[in-house]
């Protein structure tokens, strides 16, 4: 089954709910999307909340000698859906800000462009008929998108069949847009420049390399739960619950970097808007070690997601 369509099935009926009624006003979300870690004034009050909880000099210990790092000069998030909750035991306080509809799956407003700092207008389709507190930021990504510059010896290789290394990176279409394949993007090469999701660069942390939580995980997480815990970890459990809000069947990452905001009920004929920001930090985020041989700049080089990468990404919601 394609793996969108997969994930739509889990949010079908959370869609029917938030959405069962159009009574009260409207809503916009202005999300902004930046790169760095400092994002100004509009997150000076939860910054205790919102601090780096990672170090760049993380390392992994099981692909071989870590040889450098690469920071993207383009990165790019396409949201299958993106919601905000009040609780986890009453689904029909969801608002999504991102709606899981496949006929709008070409959306622009789908598309977060950290690399140019974008701020993209979302016209909600949900109202808010009382006044709620959402204490959850729910984030199903398509996929991560970026470009990046190998260092120089990588040049000359060829595509090949690995799995884990560069040449994977050749699999797959040239676009952002999501492909009918399985496996997503993979990538393309040409010569030192490399286009592709996050695909290749996250398999290596979650599948037989990776054994931090309970031997290994099943599949590579594509769900973020923010909010309502003061921590970060990896959580899987398909029933609904605190760490679990939508009953996603689905290795899910829980984050505490989000800030729960208070929203009023909107008289009918009015239009209200909630400013949203949106960090994640790539420099450094991915990692090239030197792979079995421990040969740096050879074809078994493991080309990975630097460690807890989720904790590079904060949000702050800020109430109309």
């Amino acid at each position: 089954m394609n793996i969108v369509v997969k994930r739509a099935i889990y949010f079908v009926v959370i869609v029917l709910l938030s959405s069962c009624s159009n009574e009260g006003g409207k809503l916009v979300c202005s999300m902004r999307y930046n790169l760095t870690s400092q994002t100004g004034k509009l997150l000076a009050d939860n910054s205790m909340r919102l601090q780096r909880s990672y170090s760049t000099n993380d390392r992994y210990t099981q692909f071989g000698d870590y040889i450098t790092s690469i920071t993207p000069r383009v990165f790019v998030i396409k949201f299958l859906d993106l919601r905000l909750c009040s609780t986890w035991e009453n689904q029909m306080n969801n608002l999504a800000i991102i709606d899981n509809n496949e006929f709008l799956w070409s959306s622009t407003e789908r598309i977060a462009n950290f690399s140019n700092n974008a701020t993209v207008n979302i016209h909600m389709n949900g109202t808010v008929r009382k006044d709620l507190e959402m204490i959850y930021l729910v984030s199903t990504p398509m996929f991560y998108y970026q470009e990046f510059e190998l260092p120089e010896l990588y040049y000359h290789f060829n595509v090949d069949s690995g799995i884990n290394n560069l040449t994977y990176l050749s699999f797959g279409g040239k676009n952002i847009d999501y492909p009918t394949a399985n496996a997503g993007i993979g990538g393309i090469k040409e010569g030192c420049f490399v286009k592709g999701s996050n695909n290749p660069l996250t398999a290596p942390i979650f599948t037989k390399n990776w054994t931090g939580f309970n031997g290994n995980f099943p599949e590579i997480p594509h769900v973020t739960v923010f909010g309502n815990t003061d921590s970060t970890f990896i959580f899987s459990s398909n029933e609904i619950s605190k760490d679990n809000p939508l009953g996603c069947n689905e290795v899910i990452i829980r984050s505490n970097k989000f800030n729960a905001i208070k929203l009023h009920a909107i008289p009918e004929g009015e239009t209200k808007t909630i400013t949203g920001i949106m960090t994640f930090d790539t420099n450094g985020l991915i990692q090239i070690y030197a792979g079995q041989d421990n040969i740096p700049y050879t074809e078994d080089d493991i080309f990975v997601y630097a460690p807890r990468y989720w904790e590079r990404m904060t949000v702050s919601m800020i109430p109309y």
